[in-house]
């Protein structure tokens, strides 16, 4: 059987004529003697095409990577993405400059850290590099002479701190609950209690399903320190109702942080008293003006521990989760209806 002669080269006629045109004899002795026409590209032209092919069809990084989480604190446009996803229940936490807002929050994730706590197990959070920045300073590894928690900066504007929980209980099914906590400077507080212009820019207020108020207990254990630390939580709660952020809807605790410090002083009697004017007052003041207004006391991280970690926090976190029915009526003014059209609308049926 004669062999069938071909060449790697389009201009050679070897399968004609049996010669080759670069003159090879044999011809097996030529480079390009067997090899078909479509191994013609050299090395080169066949690394641009398949380039140019993998650059047609080539997804863009950016694209196609999927976003992960930062754990940071989360932004506003951040909650409202969570929210597409799922339900919320906000809490705002509202004290001036060390009062103990964001020592409150890291009590929290401490207790979970240990542990289930008040009945909740913890389900996860989109917020863990938040709480162990925060947490880093009450630790033995921090280095530090005594625990303390890092300041919320002015500059950082409104955060989130995010925790996920779920009912401990023998139920699988039992409900996730996202609890979105706030944490803003408390400067940014005070300067809404001179000016009220400011309360506009708090904008946590209108999502807060409760609303939490400290009254710093390190100033009131200082007796020049009372009247004042009194006075802001009362012009506080004066000036939310006044330009219409709180109503009848609103839960709002008065929270008293620090209670160690109130434990041995002096005249723990009389600061006693105080108290229990303050929060009568504040309840015949404005008790008729809110949904609820209740008052709690905690010591969320006790330096000398006479106060197991976030004592009293138990309450705040089961009132967040588990909140009673506010039993609110809308009253609607008079109207008198007369046309046609307007008389459509008693004929109506509606819903609830």
């Amino acid at each position: 059987m004669t062999e069938m002669l071909s060449c790697g080269r389009p201009d050679c006629e070897v399968s004609k004529t049996g010669i080759c045109i670069e003159g090879h004899s044999p011809l097996q002795s030529c480079s390009f003697f067997g090899k078909s026409n479509i191994d013609e590209l050299d090395v080169l032209e066949y690394d641009i095409a398949v380039e140019d092919i993998i650059e047609e069809n080539e997804i863009p990084i950016e694209e196609s990577r999927i976003r992960l989480p930062s754990g940071e604190n989360l932004t506003i446009d951040e909650v409202d993405r969570f929210l597409l996803y799922r339900p919320v229940r906000f809490v705002t936490i509202i004290g001036e400059f060390d009062s103990g807002k964001t020592t409150l929050i890291c009590s929290l994730y401490e207790k979970f850290l240990k542990g289930n706590f008040s009945g909740y197990i913890f389900s996860g959070s989109r917020t863990l590099v938040g709480f162990e920045k925060k947490t880093h300073h009450s630790r033995v590894d921090s280095g530090r002479a005594s625990p303390d928690t890092t300041r919320t900066s002015l500059l950082d504007g409104l955060r989130y701190y995010h925790l996920s929980l779920t009912k401990h209980s023998t139920d699988l099914s039992s409900k996730r609950i996202e609890l979105m906590i706030s944490d803003r400077a408390g400067e940014s507080y005070q300067r809404a209690r001179y000016n009220s212009i400011y309360i506009e820019e708090l904008i946590e207020l209108q999502k807060s399903d409760y609303i939490v108020i400290l009254l710093d207990g390190a100033r009131l254990a200082v007796p020049f320190e009372r009247h004042n630390t009194m006075s802001s939580v009362r012009q506080t709660l004066m000036a939310f109702i006044s330009k219409g952020y709180l109503s009848k809807q609103s839960r709002v605790q008065i929270v008293t942080t620090k209670i160690d410090l109130l434990k041995h002083i002096e005249d723990s009697d009389l600061l006693n008293k105080l108290l229990a004017e303050f929060r009568t007052g504040l309840l015949n003041d404005f008790g008729e003006s809110l949904g609820e207004l209740i008052f709690s006391d905690i010591s969320a991280r006790d330096p000398l521990n006479s106060y197991p970690i976030a004592h009293g926090v138990d309450a705040l976190l089961d009132s967040w989760c588990e909140p009673t029915p506010i039993n609110y009526q809308k009253m609607y003014n008079d109207i008198n209806l007369t046309t046609e059209f307007d008389l459509l609308l008693l004929r109506t049926p509606t819903k609830g």
